[in-house]
């Protein structure tokens, strides 16, 4: 297909870089880009069976940032556009952090959380954002509760992440990472009124996760009611109360849907649980992942049917 664009040459339409996938298909969690007709090639490495690679994003110069055990604790590593892996962060291995689900923050920067070195595994996390020419360094939270999966604008400035600091899972919005204080003008943009106290009444009851920028600025993130499965909503950056639209639902996936990743032309991924725990096939559920029009129609399968492995968009929640 070819566009005409008015006043200028016909253009052909922008192509897609390929899909990004984690999946444990080789037995051990890798991350995979599809290259079409059900080939995939592996992102990093294939060797070795004891390590775990996760939560990939792609930059705007095509490099992928993922997080990565490979080391022995969980770090950030940047497979450039040629095939070269190289680790972003390090720690001493006597006071080790743990990194988690790198995104880009713009076109030199990665936004990401982390816990402080040292800390016992599961400790609370705060943002981080870091330079990729010089592996500059910035703190932007420092909230004692849980900050994590952060998403940055496509224009440097904002971070959209989830934070417990409500006492459940919400979205909240940093409108200025560069700001003096980035942390000062942290929005809530999943409660219809102020953040409520942990142990206020009603404050429980669903989750937030997985939030990303759309091309637009709007929001796209999942959310799970107690004891449901997950759906996918959009909200702009007025938050909740200026409105929110659901895309996904149960009728079409029952299974639930959870960590959008965007795509220009207006559609995401998304993975969903199968009905492989119903069918009790051997090593029981499997997880798929499928790609959406943001107004909830042409909903496709990408990965294979009937697969005796998971695969997933991020796999945000380990690895």
């Amino acid at each position: 297909m070819v566009l005409t664009t008015c006043g200028g040459p016909a253009r052909a339409p922008a192509a897609q870089p390929p899909t990004l996938l984690v999946s444990d298909r080789g037995g051990a969690f890798r991350i995979y880009e599809e290259i079409g007709e059900g080939a995939a090639r592996v992102v990093g490495d294939a060797d070795g069976v004891t390590h775990a690679d996760t939560m990939p994003a792609r930059l705007p110069d095509g490099g992928i940032v993922f997080v990565s055990d490979r080391d022995g604790n969980p770090e950030i590593y940047l497979a450039s556009a040629n095939g070269v892996v190289r680790r972003l962060t390090s720690d001493p291995p006597a006071s080790p952090a743990d990194d988690s689900a790198p995104a880009p923050l713009g076109r030199d920067r990665i936004v990401f959380a982390r816990t402080e070195p040292g800390t016992s595994r599961g400790a609370p996390r705060d943002l981080y954002v870091m330079r990729l020419d010089d592996g500059g360094l910035r703190r932007l939270t420092r909230h004692p509760a849980d900050d994590a999966e952060p998403w940055g604008s496509s224009d440097g400035r904002a971070v959209v992440f989830v934070s417990d600091r409500s006492g459940e899972t919400r979205i909240y919005l940093i409108p200025d990472a560069d700001a003096a204080d980035p942390e000062a003008g942290t929005l809530c943009l999943s409660e219809f009124g102020p953040p409520r106290s942990p142990d206020a009444a009603g404050a429980r009851g669903y989750a937030d996760h997985g939030p990303v920028f759309l091309p637009d600025g709007s929001i796209v993130f999942s959310r799970k009611p107690e004891g449901g499965v997950p759906q996918l909503y959009v909200l702009g950056r007025a938050g909740a109360s200026g409105g929110w639209r659901q895309v996904t639902d149960g009728l079409t996936l029952p299974y639930g849907a959870a960590e959008p990743v965007p795509f220009d032309d207006r559609s995401i991924l998304l993975v969903t649980g199968l009905g492989a725990d119903v069918e009790k096939r051997s090593g029981g559920g499997r997880s798929a992942v499928y790609r959406i029009a943001l107004g909830g129609f042409n909903l496709a399968r990408v990965t294979r049917e009937r697969a005796r492995y998971s695969d997933f968009t991020r796999r945000l929640s380990g690895g």
